[in-house]
């Protein structure tokens, strides 16, 4: 039977930087690593929006990346 086991996490977070010449959003964006497995959808957005205060760009975007392995 395959098993998941989880390894790490990190957080993308994506500021908006003006607009491009088409309309789209100019993105930047910034990795946090070592987020904790058990941190909840809300903690991240909380500490997310924390460090949005702390820059001059607008926050666009919160994207929670796990990486976990699969074995049998």
């Amino acid at each position: 039977m395959a098993q998941a086991i989880w390894n790490e996490a990190s957080m993308k977070l994506l500021f908006m930087n003006g607009m491009k010449e088409n309309g789209e959003p100019n993105l930047v964006s910034k990795t946090l690593n070592d987020v904790k497995e058990t941190a909840t959808p809300e903690q991240v957005l909380t500490v997310a929006d924390a460090l949005s205060s702390i820059v001059s760009y607008t926050l666009y975007s919160v994207i929670r990346n796990d990486s976990v392995e699969i074995n049998q």
